[in-house]
């Protein structure tokens, strides 16, 4: 999935009656519909599958309370009838990022810094992350000392 720069931005209002007011980058979208609060996972999949990358989206109720998130294209499945992608070269590529000692067919991960939170006195940390991207993981984040270079697995959340 690309990521621009910078995210196109969602707002949608709801009502006091549950009805969905939304724009996208602060044009009227899908006004000519009527849309409720159940509507809003399948509006949002809608807008990330036709852009093909993540948007930014806040949501403000009609008691004033907004939530912030970001919300990432649906997965599409493989189109029937392509055949299989051959595996890939492991040969790296001019500019590809590369290393060695690992054993053969080990899977190797490039980790990225989103965010950083100090461990507590007993050596646990717990960092908050916005659903959509949590759940764009797919279960593939670690956590890494950065002093000590301890690798943890996340673990549920706290």
């Amino acid at each position: 999935m690309k990521v621009p720069v910078v995210l196109s931005a969602v707002q949608v209002h709801i009502d006091a009656e549950g009805t969905l007011s939304v724009k996208l980058d602060g044009e009227p979208y899908a006004a000519d519909r009527h849309l409720g609060r159940a509507d809003l996972g399948a509006l949002l999949d809608e807008i990330t599958a036709a852009r093909d990358t993540a948007v930014r989206v806040e949501v403000c109720e009609a008691d004033g309370t907004t939530y912030a998130d970001i919300a990432t294209p649906p997965e599409r499945p493989a189109p029937a009838g392509l055949p299989p992608t051959k595996e890939p070269s492991t040969v790296p590529r001019p500019h590809a990022l590369a290393g060695a000692g690992f054993d053969p067919g080990e899977e190797v991960a490039l980790a990225y810094v989103v965010t950083r939170q100090p461990a507590d006195s007993d050596g646990h940390a717990a960092i908050n992350l916005p659903p959509a991207l949590l759940a764009a993981t797919q279960g593939g984040l670690v956590m890494l000392g950065l002093t000590s270079q301890k690798v943890a697995p996340v673990e549920a959340p706290a």
